[in-house]
């Protein structure tokens, strides 16, 4: 089964909500202007790829869970994530397993003050410093790291409940016990892509409101990518 990653770079024009149900509306109205704007792109951009690839004309309903994390309320739909960075916007979606997805924003903050680095772990640390760029390996680690907190559902993670071991292709987490990843940097905007169990194809989607859905790449487990930064992470057992 594959899973599907789909962007879309937001520009200044309204979107088409034609298939965004009143109540979603509704609940962007009580929003300020910024996050308002950017909820109603996140679901007309879910629509759509629900409807491109499922022929589902309407957004389904969503619920929040307890953890916060959003699904679709009826059974048997795939899972989804969303994810921003500045004006660029993506859905993960997985019709099989758990999915989480994560943008960010190269240089956006500089590697020692991002509030949330203070959880990586010593081997995380030693690897940033042998890169040639350290702050854009650490933003790509984050990248990762907030990939797999989103599949989770869970509200913190430490170096106790998720290690990465770049030079090894390999993580672990406690929370999780089955997850592989993948991620890129593609000029500014860094992505990854979490899912559960292991992804067997990701397909890759640019989104264009004239133009619809354009494929622009496939990945595998066993593929090699000729970028540099492609970065795939897969879940070792357990520890005893």
């Amino acid at each position: 089964m594959a899973c599907h990653f789909a962007r879309w770079t937001i520009t200044e024009s309204e979107p088409d909500i034609h298939r965004l149900p009143a109540e979603v509306l509704t609940f962007a109205n009580t929003l300020s202007p910024k996050p308002a704007r950017r909820f109603i792109h996140g679901r007309v951009l879910l629509a759509e790829l629900m409807f491109y690839l499922y022929g589902i004309a309407r957004l389904p309903q969503i619920i929040i869970q307890p953890s916060g994390r959003p699904s679709f309320s009826a059974s048997g739909l795939p899972d989804f994530s969303l994810a921003y960075a500045g004006n660029q916007l993506g859905v993960m979606l997985s019709g099989e397993g758990k999915a989480g997805l994560d943008l960010e924003i190269l240089h956006a903050l500089g590697a020692s003050h991002h509030p949330r680095r203070s959880a990586f772990t010593v081997a995380e640390k030693n690897w940033v410093t042998l890169q040639s760029d350290p702050e854009e390996s650490a933003s790509q680690l984050e990248c990762i790291r907030q990939s797999v907190h989103k599949l989770s559902g869970q509200s913190e993670f430490t170096a106790d409940t998720l290690s990465l071991h770049p030079s090894s292709g390999r993580l672990r987490s406690s929370v999780t016990s089955d997850v592989q990843v993948m991620s890129d940097i593609e000029g500014p905007i860094v992505w990854s892509c979490a899912h559960s169990p292991a992804i067997q194809r990701l397909i890759c989607w640019c989104y264009d409101p004239d133009e619809g859905f354009i494929r622009t790449a496939t990945f595998s487990p066993q593929q090699q990518v000729d970028s540099l930064h492609f970065m795939k992470l897969t879940s070792l057992p357990p520890a005893k």
